[in-house]
Formats: C-alpha cells, sequence, structure tokens
C-alpha cells in the first residue's frame, strides 16, 4: 500500500441516495462508474463545510483516501487514470508516483491537532516563524495552518458531543471563546448546532471515520 494512502471507501446504493459529506482534511481519489458509461476519476476538493451529494441507484463509486498534507501532482495523476478500470495495486503505484508527503508537513499537521490554541503557540512549538509555517502549508497543502488548526479543533469538539457534558464546558476544553463561539464554529464547519448534532448519529459516525485529528 501507497506511503501517502489512509483508507479505501466504496458505495453502490440500490435504490437513489443522499451522501453528507463533512470536511476531514482528505483529498480522495474517487472513481465514478455508471453502467453502460467509461469509469470516471476525479480528486475530491479540501473542504471546509458540510455538504449532501446526491448518488442515483447503480451507480459504483470508489474512493482512495490520502492523507491530510498530501500534495498531489492532479493533472498528471488523473491522466494516468482517466477512463480506466484499474486494480487496486495499479492504484497504489499510481499514487505513490505522483504524490508526496512531507516529514515536516506531518509534524506541523500533528502540532495542529495536537490541542494547541493558536497558530503562533504552534510555531513557537515546532520551532520555526509564523510566516514560515503559513509558506510551508499554503505550498504543501493549499490551505494556510489556520484551516488546519480550526479543523481540528471542530472534529474533535464533535466527537466530543457524545459525552454527556454541558457544551460550555466542551467549549472550554478546545479552545473556543464560550459556547455562541463553539455554535458558530458548529453552523460553519457542519451545518448544525451542537445540540443537533449529538442526537446526529449518521453525522458523528462520518467524524468518527479517517480523518485529520
Amino acid at each position: 500500500m501507497t506511503s501517502t494512502l489512509l483508507d479505501v471507501w466504496q458505495s453502490a446504493p440500490d435504490t437513489d441516495t443522499t451522501a453528507i459529506v463533512v470536511p476531514d482534511g482528505c483529498r480522495d481519489l474517487i472513481v465514478r462508474k455508471t453502467p453502460g458509461e467509461k469509469p470516471y476519476w476525479f480528486l475530491s476538493s479540501l473542504d471546509d463545510h458540510t455538504y449532501e451529494v446526491s448518488i442515483q441507484a447503480g451507480v459504483f463509486m470508489q474512493g482512495l483516501r490520502l492523507k491530510p498534507g498530501t500534495r498531489i501532482d492532479e493533472e498528471r495523476l488523473l491522466a494516468t487514470v482517466q477512463h480506466e478500470e484499474l486494480e487496486l495495486n495499479t492504484l497504489y503505484c499510481r499514487i505513490d508516483n505522483y504524490s508526496r508527503q512531507l516529514p515536516t508537513v506531518k509534524e506541523v499537521l500533528d502540532c495542529l491537532a495536537s490541542g494547541v490554541f493558536s497558530v503562533a503557540a504552534a510555531a513557537k512549538e515546532l520551532g520555526m516563524s509564523q510566516r514560515t509555517l503559513q509558506r510551508l502549508m499554503m505550498r504543501e497543502t493549499g490551505r494556510s495552518p489556520t484551516y488546519w488548526l480550526q479543523l481540528a479543533r471542530i472534529r474533535r469538539a464533535a466527537r466530543a458531543t457524545r459525552k454527556d457534558l454541558p457544551f460550555a464546558d466542551i467549549a472550554l476544553e478546545h479552545g473556543y471563546a464560550d459556547q455562541a463561539h463553539m455554535s458558530r464554529e458548529f453552523r460553519r464547519w457542519l451545518n448544525v448546532t451542537p445540540n443537533k448534532l449529538r442526537a446526529d448519529s449518521q453525522r458523528l459516525d462520518l467524524i468518527d471515520q479517517s480523518g485529520f485529528s
């Protein structure tokens, strides 16, 4: 298996359905196979909000989820797979050829996901300037350190709603100014309030899946 691959998933619904996509810090190489058509390959984006995708009955989809912080040569990777039926081992080789994750980027992401409350604190812990940190993450991931910090925070706080704790305590524990601040961030990233998320086991299960933090 390729060093930048995190997970492999697939779906093949018998009836028309709607899938919820939550921000997870990962990009996926996805193939969509519609009966009577050639396979269509595409790369998902790095999301900063939750949205829904309609999937028709009989459409097979498979995704190879790449690790957070993976830099992808999109044009060349897609050119080698487009309209092709490929075995997983072949796909692993293509991904290895056209993607990378620098050890420094992994170190930064681990730090930003560790619970630090600011980019400044992360930069200090990593022993680099905020400007260097900004340049590195924008070059390698296309997203700022603030994006990664906020994503890690919202995913940790979302998982914490499974606990029988007051939302004000969860907000404080995860670095939000107060419960109202956390609620605004929940609506922005997850399109639900903390109270509704606590009752939404399907969305919580998605957040528990492999991804950043």
